[in-house]
């Protein structure tokens, strides 16, 4: 049972990603953390310590002493339902959230992104694109690249959202 319209979030999707998403080809998203937090100014400075009550848990070195910070997540926790933004028939229940550095996907990961292996011709950001990559990894890169330009480049902290389509 879905929750009332007023708390349910809503997630966005380009036309490419929408239609994965359509597919089942599309199962988590990455997104960047809010700009304005200081994960960004040093990334590397910063160590994920896991999820708890909605909220991903980093631990940071200042001054020779480890400190805890807390960052909600603002998709909501696993159980909880977002809807598509831009066809808010769909509904999605999300099954997992965490933080990682974006340099951290695999392969496999980049795939459930919804990226396509063209079997003996690499990878492609959607089916019938003309831009081929030699790996799926490649082609996430250049895909979170066009969307949060220098998110690869500084090796950001992203949301790593898994969801299942409701139905």
């Amino acid at each position: 049972m879905l929750p009332p319209e007023a708390s349910v979030r809503l997630l966005s999707f380009s036309p490419a990603m929408l239609a994965a998403v359509r597919e089942g080809r599309k199962t988590v998203t990455r997104r960047r953390f809010a700009p304005a937090l200081s994960l960004h100014a040093a990334p590397d400075c910063y160590a994920f310590r896991g999820m708890e009550a909605g909220y991903a848990l980093f631990e940071e070195v200042v001054d020779g002493e480890a400190q805890l910070r807390s960052v909600a997540s603002p998709f909501g926790q696993p159980g909880d339902y977002v809807r598509v933004q831009e066809e808010p028939t769909i509904t999605l229940r999300i099954v997992a959230v965490r933080a990682e550095q974006v340099h951290a996907i695999t392969a496999a990961e980049a795939l459930a992104e919804g990226i396509v292996a063209v079997p003996g011709h690499g990878y492609q950001q959607e089916p019938g694109a003309g831009v081929r990559y030699e790996s799926a990894r490649e082609a996430f890169r250049a895909l979170i690249t066009s969307i949060y330009p220098g998110v690869w480049a500084r090796n950001e902290w992203v949301w790593v959202v898994q969801f299942e389509v409701q139905r």
